[in-house]
């Protein structure tokens, strides 16, 4: 009973700044239990949020989506992991997106969770930095990297016109400050619905 409030209150959250049809809650339901299928064997996601996993994974992921203007760019999420927020993003609506995740397993999953979006949806298993070089309007990563790395890997995939959208936690001041020195850029600085001690950055104009 406790989850499904839980699950109602994200839901109520997410539906104040994107259109959630009956299929998309559907999706989202069958993505979490096959989530938490597979985390008893492999630990995807720490088992402390499991009981909050709407708006710890959920709700985090798709907040996101109140930065994006337009569904149909071309999006990249770098380190998937689990599938947020990439997968989550799909789900709600996002035409495109390109799952870069070195595992092995946590690759397999997403191979079998994109199926639960009406969307495309590529997964790559590949180490970033081995990839081929793809273009990108958007790129998104949630606990990847700090945010100096996230910016190198960013560059050799994002389109010159593009824009970051990263998920990030309370050493955000400290990361944009190191990022500065290496990096010229412009950002924009959101609050978090789901943690006052995070936040999103949204980056454009870098150059180095």
């Amino acid at each position: 009973m406790q989850f499904e409030i839980k699950k109602n209150a994200a839901l109520s959250e997410i539906k104040k700044f994107c259109e959630v049809s009956p299929l998309q809650i559907k999706n989202l339901e069958d993505f979490v239990l096959l989530l938490l299928q597979e985390n008893e064997k492999f630990n995807f996601i720490g088992k402390s949020t499991i009981e909050n996993i709407w708006e710890r994974h959920i709700l985090d992921s798709a907040q996101l989506l109140r930065f994006i203007s337009n569904k149909n760019s071309k999006f990249a999420d770098l380190g998937s992991g689990a599938g947020f927020p990439g997968i989550i993003l799909s789900i709600f609506g996002l035409r495109e997106i390109h799952l870069i995740e070195k595992a092995f397993r946590k690759s397999e999953f997403l191979r079998r969770a994109k199926l639960f979006s009406t969307n495309r949806i590529f997964v790559h298993q590949a180490k970033l930095e081995e990839l081929a070089a793809m273009e990108f309007d958007c790129i998104v990563s949630r606990a990847l990297a700090p945010l100096d790395q996230l910016l190198n890997y960013s560059k050799k995939f994002l389109k010159k016109d593009g824009y970051c959208l990263f998920l990030k936690g309370k050493n955000l001041s400290a990361e944009l400050e190191v990022a500065q020195k290496t990096f010229q850029f412009e950002y924009e600085l959101h609050p978090s619905l789901t943690s006052s001690e995070s936040g999103i950055i949204k980056i454009f104009n870098i150059n180095n």
